[in-house]
């Protein structure tokens, strides 16, 4: 395997603030404009036979991916917290899919023995192969302004957005059919994110770490610490995607930007109860939601990953993409040596032992250590 090129620290530098600029100014046009962009347009496939679990999918744009799957035939596994409101939900779908097959499964992905016991529980149940796994609860808040920490002592919203995704992740595998889908569902918030490589490679707990839970030079609001959780969700699709290459597994994950949503999101304790002073990026968008888009409109490039048979969705993995196109962003710049350590940091933090390069592989020497910086994908 070719070890990565070196690319200049001024050039690296430069190229690094061009995205951010760019990517920054991008994202405020597209949000001010996020309701009048034109329809993205899904094609409609037959998923019959095909399993699709979707957490957090009672509301917004979990749901709205769910209708959708439903409406091609796929087998949907409604993942949620709360039971009542995804009877709700699946009576909502079955109005526009009155043949489809759903199912309810509880799941509060804020702390891993939840995640464990789900992920036991689909194995005793008869451990069906899972076609496509969206990873797309989350929140942006703790449930208190107290409760910084979670019950397994990290930062809530680092536990609930990302540690979730990497365990479920780690202990459904097994499970993958063949060309299984892993979607996360990231955010604009992913373009404001940042991570040193200066961060701890030990396991830390009942602390916010500058540089990991959110960037330096900025305050750890909570939708900064949000921010960096779904920039974490860019680097584990990449990650996988290093991992299961050389693996030689055909399955695919890749993160999605939704773009500025109308959704329960804003709708939760820690949101919308937001002042301007305490988190102003929060307080804008809780306020302007009537500008956002439907959230059938912007899980659509979700789905159409999820589903999409070209080679193209299959060979653009581990990239960001947004309104059905690849985007730049700045994990296009982040080295091998920098995602490693990533990778070593949320498998302590899980607690599991999940080689991302295959020991047999670093015993002979053909796979690079990650030391040099990747070139930018043209």
């Amino acid at each position: 395997m070719e070890p990565e090129k070196k690319m200049g620290f001024l050039k690296r530098a430069k190229t690094k603030t061009a995205i951010q600029i760019n990517s920054v100014m991008a994202l405020v046009v597209r949000t001010l404009l996020a309701k009048y962009l034109s329809h993205q347009k899904l094609e409609k496939l037959d998923l019959t036979g095909k399993n699709a679990i979707i957490t957090g999918s009672n509301t917004g744009l979990g749901k709205a991916m769910a209708t959708h799957l439903a409406e091609m035939n796929a087998t949907i596994y409604l993942v949620c917290r709360n039971l009542e409101k995804a009877e709700v939900a699946k009576a909502d779908i079955l109005k526009s899919a009155p043949n489809a097959t759903i199912h309810l499964l509880q799941l509060d992905t804020s702390t891993l023995e939840n995640c464990r016991k789900f992920c036991e529980k689909w194995e005793t149940d008869g451990g069906k192969p899972i076609d496509i796994l969206m990873h797309n609860a989350g929140v942006g808040s703790a449930p208190t302004r107290e409760q910084t920490f979670g019950p397994d002592g990290f930062e809530y919203l680092y536990m609930t957005n990302l540690l979730s995704n990497i365990l479920m992740t780690y202990m459904l595998e097994k499970f993958f059919a063949p060309n299984a889908r892993v979607i996360m569902t990231s955010s604009p918030g992913c373009y404001v994110g940042g991570i040193s490589s200066q961060f701890e490679t030990q396991s830390t707990k009942q602390s916010i770490e500058k540089g990991f839970n959110y960037p330096d030079g900025q305050k750890p609001q909570n939708s900064i610490l949000y921010s960096n959780t779904k920039l974490m969700q860019l680097c584990f699709a990449k990650n996988l995607m290093r991992k299961w290459k050389l693996e030689g597994k055909d399955y695919v994950a890749h993160a999605y930007n939704p773009g500025y949503a109308a959704s329960e999101f804003f709708n939760k304790d820690g949101v919308h109860d937001t002042k301007r002073k305490m988190d102003p990026i929060w307080w804008i968008l809780k306020n302007g939601v009537n500008l956002a888009m439907p959230s059938s409109e912007g899980c659509k490039t979700g789905v159409m990953l999820a589903t999409s048979q070209s080679k193209k969705v299959a060979a653009t993995g581990g990239r960001l993409w947004e309104r059905m196109k690849t985007r730049t962003c700045i994990i296009d710049l982040y080295d091998n040596k920098l995602l490693d350590k990533l990778w070593t940091r949320w498998c302590l933090d899980v607690g599991i032992q999940w080689d991302l390069i295959p020991k047999e592989l670093l015993s002979e020497g053909s796979v690079d250590g990650g030391s040099t910086i990747a070139t930018m994908e043209k």
